[in-house]
């Protein structure tokens, strides 16, 4: 797939929005042992903005001396089918994750809460991240790759749908395969009447030391609600995190794609307030090192 690129250290986007919720309720850390020759000083962290019916922003800092090499987040509260987790992605020179929350055309009477949590390390060897945007699309459903430098691995992903103002279109996968990541969304059941596009950001690095990538699906079915986790071999911590929406069509969107703890991986989604007759799956990605 298609259209402009850039290849930088980092790439910083600020998302503004109204009723953003930048601050900080909760950060907790915790520390991974590992070998010396793994990525040393592993943390996971994450952040839980206020609970409200608005469109927001939660970003996640990681601590002096260490930087983003995976993140994700989650939706908690009312109306989860409702409500979309639309940008996924690092910020701020690799020092902060980034995800942002939205309504569906509909609104949701009730309120609901982001939570960010970022994988963070002193910066791996090689470390560097690569970005670029799909071609503006009419359809109903896009997708675009984007590769990491010859020679480095993608050990993180970041992804976004951009031209509506609000959930109308669906960020339904955030994968990462050995030296890419594909970011896919697809319009809603109500579809869009605009063109609209994806934003792709592949956080690459030198192969980690034992590096094995663990994918973990759920049943596939018709149930409203889909929920899995990848785990990390004995020995292996998380160093990564992505996860899709298998057979959705725009009807189901993500609640949950994060690190829930030093060896696991929860990818969870739900359908929309219509319900959605097909089956679906969801797929949970876990990049694991020693």
């Amino acid at each position: 797939m298609r259209a402009a690129t850039n290849v930088s250290r980092w790439t910083r986007r600020s998302t503004v929005l109204g009723g953003a919720a930048l601050g900080t309720l909760l950060t907790a850390q915790l520390g991974l042992v590992t070998p010396a020759t793994a990525v040393p000083d592993l943390v996971r962290v994450t952040s839980t903005g206020p609970s409200t019916s608005l469109a927001k922003t939660q970003n996640v800092t990681c601590p002096a001396g260490t930087t983003v090499i995976g993140g994700g987040g989650a939706i908690t509260g009312s109306g989860l089918g409702q409500v979309g987790m639309d940008i996924v992605q690092p910020l701020m020179g690799g020092k902060a994750y980034s995800v942002t929350g939205r309504e569906d055309e509909n609104g949701v009477a009730g309120t609901w809460a982001v939570t960010a949590t970022a994988v963070c390390a002193p910066a791996p060897k090689g470390l560097v991240a690569v970005t670029g945007h799909s071609a503006p699309s009419l359809g109903s459903s896009n997708w675009f790759e984007k590769s990491c430098p010859v020679g480095k691995h993608a050990i993180g992903v970041g992804g976004a749908v951009v031209g509506a103002s609000n959930s109308e279109l669906v960020l339904e996968d955030l994968r990462i395969h050995q030296n890419s990541v594909v970011v896919a969304g697809a319009e809603d059941g109500t579809g869009f009447d605009g063109s609209w596009w994806l934003d792709a950001t592949a956080i690459c690095a030198d192969p980690l030391p034992g590096e094995q990538r663990v994918i973990d699906d759920s049943a596939f079915s018709s149930n409203a609600l889909h929920s899995v986790t990848a785990t990390c071999p004995a020995g292996k911590r998380v160093h990564g995190v992505g996860g899709e929406i298998v057979g959705g069509n725009g009807q189901v969107r993500l609640t949950e794609m994060r690190a829930t703890s030093s060896t696991t991986v929860t990818v969870g989604a739900r359908e929309d307030e219509d319900g959605f007759s097909g089956n679906w799956k969801v797929r949970a990605y876990a990049v694991c090192a020693s």
